[in-house]
């Protein structure tokens, strides 16, 4: 059937479907598919707007989409990963975040983690952002945790308002330490004491040290032209290079002596030379101690049981590295405060009318009468702080950053700190040693008399295995035969030697040493104590010649017997092997170190001898 001209909407009046033939047998033209789809497009154009407008349209509705939803993201990610939950979930972080739950910091004041560990306005810069991507992608990676996780906080982030701004921490007094009992030997058994926190803690005195330091550094001026004008350039200079030796105290004590007894000071000057000294050390501590960090001393707790706490480490270093016990930065009562109860010691007597009698110590007392506190604590502080070039090379393995540690001094090392801690914010004990500052148990006082191991190390450092009989004669052990164990009466006191040698000295070869005086009894107890002290020398020593006059007797008759041809038996020569050794003994370490035990050598020596001089002579 012929179609005649019927047309479709695409298609033009005078062309023929697919090419076919009109029912007049012309040819018609078949439309391209090209043509097609323009006229499609052409068609859906609204009049009057170009088709790349509608594009970027499209473009511009989508992208604004792709920002919201974005912006939506970022901001639904910024909120969830500030939470402190969130730090939660990655497993390395899991002690940090169970201490800050139980840390009132996190429990009560619901202190945000990035509140502290950004400073303030940091935690919106790039540099932020690329330190959290830089830990998603060390977590990810599986090298997260390889080194050691240690945060800094700055100071500005504790110094906020709201938190403490308002600086009323810095005038607040603060007590240190715990309530607890102490054993302490009362009689023969241990007793429980209780103690009592004494150590009193102001921030002020340890923040804004310029103002010191500024005063220190116009004394030291002062004396160097004092000193200037009066010594020659030889001179000062070795006394200058002595006030800067980081030595331990007493050495430098030494080298600054040994320049007066070489003529390099004359004896006028030597105090100004001491004072040097120790302004030189004030200046160093007080450039330590210039902007120091919050974190110095407010570690991580390791225990978990606050997020962070208070490193008595760091004050123990600080406060007794090269310091003599109990002066300058270690004087005991800088810190402490003394004791108001009285402490039992030497334990408990009876006296013939059953009256129990019991010896009471007051520290206040003890103060007041000038004692140092080392003669019966000298144990409290263990162990230096001592840098060894091997604490060094654990970071440093060149030799460049070593060349001046030889030569070291208090230049040197405040130089050290500005680099490491104030710039690299490194902790004390990434360089120093532990220094405990505590005393030895009482536990350990009788049985091992440990307590007097640190004064011991102090002397035998020049001295090995020094005075050897004078500690066994203290620790009532030593002696031969029956005699039973018998600790000095002052162990109740934790009485050591620096307790009783107190006093300049020299023995017969010129060297330097510390003597014993009756004057320390006198200043812990009375006047009285001078005539008991004479009168227990006078007993020691009739008894110890009493002895040697036996022991002569009975090495007589022995010497008389032989030379007649007969043997003593052997049970007497051993007990004659004893009382000499005990005699010995007795007259080696001085019986006045331990004046029961001496006697109760010497009284069995005395008896023996008289024994073997019947049984010889029958």
């Amino acid at each position: 059937m012929n179609q005649g001209n019927t047309k479709g909407p695409f298609l033009s009046p005078a062309e023929p479907v697919n090419g076919g033939s009109s029912s007049d047998g012309s040819s018609d033209k078949v439309t391209s598919s090209k043509d097609s789809t323009d006229s499609c497009q052409n068609a859906a154009t609204p009049p009057g707007k170009p088709r790349w407008r509608v594009i970027a349209r499209k473009a511009c509705i989508s992208g604004l989409l792709l920002m919201v939803l974005g912006a939506l993201g970022l901001g639904g990610a910024e909120y969830y990963t500030a939470r402190p939950d969130f730090c939660g979930t990655c497993h390395v972080m899991d002690p940090y975040y169970l201490s800050w739950s139980s840390d009132k910091h996190g429990s009560e004041h619901h202190v945000k983690c990035i509140e502290c560990h950004y400073a303030p306005g940091e935690k919106y810069t790039f540099k932020a952002k690329f330190k959290g991507l830089s830990q998603v992608a060390s977590y990810f990676s599986g090298r997260y945790g390889s080194a050691r996780p240690r945060a800094h906080v700055s100071n500005a982030s504790c110094l906020v308002s709201g938190c403490h701004g308002d600086n009323a921490f810095r005038e607040k007094k603060l007590m240190l330490g715990k309530e607890g009992t102490e054993k302490r030997l009362v009689g023969d058994k241990m007793t429980d004491v209780e103690r009592h926190p004494t150590v009193q803690f102001v921030h002020e005195k340890h923040l804004g040290g310029a103002e010191r330091l500024g005063e220190t550094d116009a004394q030291i001026l002062e004396i160097e032209t004092r000193l200037r004008a009066q010594l020659s350039p030889e001179a000062m200079r070795e006394v200058v290079d002595a006030s800067k030796s980081i030595l331990p105290s007493a050495e430098r004590d030494g080298e600054l002596t040994d320049l007066v007894r070489r003529g390099v000071i004359a004896p006028e000057f030597e105090e100004d030379a001491r004072q040097l000294l120790q302004l030189e050390h004030r200046r160093l501590r007080l450039e330590q101690l210039h902007d120091l960090n919050c974190t110095a001393c407010h570690t991580y707790d390791a225990s978990g049981q606050n997020h962070f706490a208070v490193a008595l480490t760091t004050c123990f270093t600080c406060h007794f590295t090269n310091q003599t016990f109990n002066s300058d930065t270690g004087r005991c009562l800088t810190c402490h405060e003394a004791p108001t109860r009285q402490f039992i010691v030497h334990g408990t007597t009876t006296t013939t009318d059953g009256v129990t009698k019991t010896a009471m110590m007051d520290h206040r007392e003890i103060i007041d009468r000038g004692i140092n506190c080392a003669s019966c604590h000298f144990d409290v502080i263990q162990g230096d702080a001592v840098v060894s070039v091997r604490d060094c090379q654990r970071c440093h393995d060149s030799d460049k950053f070593l060349k001046d540690f030889a030569d070291r001094d208090t230049r040197t090392v405040s130089e050290y700190h500005r680099i490491h801690v104030h710039g690299q914010r490194a902790h004390c004990l990434d360089c120093h040693r532990t220094v405990k500052h505590e005393l030895i148990s009482a536990e350990e006082t009788t049985a091992s008399g440990d307590f007097l191991r640190p004064v011991l190390n102090d002397c035998q450092h020049c001295h090995p295995k020094h005075h050897e009989e004078q500690v066994t004669m203290l620790m009532g052990e030593g002696g031969k035969g029956p005699v039973h164990p018998m600790p000095n009466a002052m162990f109740g006191s934790r009485l050591n030697c620096r307790g009783c040698h107190t006093q300049s000295g020299s023995d017969f070869k010129g060297d330097r040493l510390i003597k014993a005086t009756q004057a320390t009894c006198v200043a812990c107890h009375s006047t009285d104590y001078e005539k008991l002290f004479n009168q227990w020398m006078s007993e020691i020593e009739n008894y110890l010649s009493e002895a040697e006059a036996a022991l002569k007797r009975v090495d007589a008759k022995v010497a008389e017997m032989r030379g007649a041809g007969t043997e003593p038996a052997a049970e007497t020569l051993a007990l004659l092997e004893q009382a000499r050794a005990n005699i010995h003994y007795v007259a080696t370490a001085n019986g006045i170190h331990n004046k029961n035990y001496a006697m109760q050598l010497l009284e069995m020596s005395i008896r023996d001898l008289d024994d073997m001089i019947l049984r010889l002579s029958q």
